[in-house]
């Protein structure tokens, strides 16, 4: 599937879960997801969604698919983090802290290099 139509997946499901329809935006991921299961948006989309539902299970799930993905996106990284500390495990929660914010860092320190 081309990354546009992939990217307008993932914004509808955000738009329906900005109107409320949390239900509705998780289905359209899941469906989406069920065809292409290497789309690291929409793994973060759908850790989000599930994270805003109270549903730590799935939602930690949704963030360690995208994770093995990409092992070093900032964003998931943070989400996990988010995750682990609402289901109580102190230590994951600053193992993936600690990570994020050398991400962070790695990320900061490339942009100024390509500004200099």
């Amino acid at each position: 599937m081309p990354q546009d139509s992939s990217n307008n997946i993932v914004d509808q499901a955000v738009l329906h879960f900005t109107l409320g329809e949390e239900e509705k935006a998780e289905s359209l991921l899941l469906e989406f997801l069920s065809k292409n299961a290497n789309n690291l948006d929409a793994w973060r989309a759908l850790s989000e969604i599930r994270l805003a539902q109270k549903n730590m299970a799935g939602a930690e799930e949704a963030c360690r698919n995208a994770l093995s993905l990409d092992g070093d996106d900032l964003a998931s990284t943070v989400s996990l983090a988010r995750i682990l500390v609402a289901q109580g495990d102190k230590n994951g929660a600053e193992e993936a802290s600690a990570k994020a914010r050398i991400l962070g860092w790695k990320d900061e320190l490339a942009q100024n290099g390509e500004s200099a």
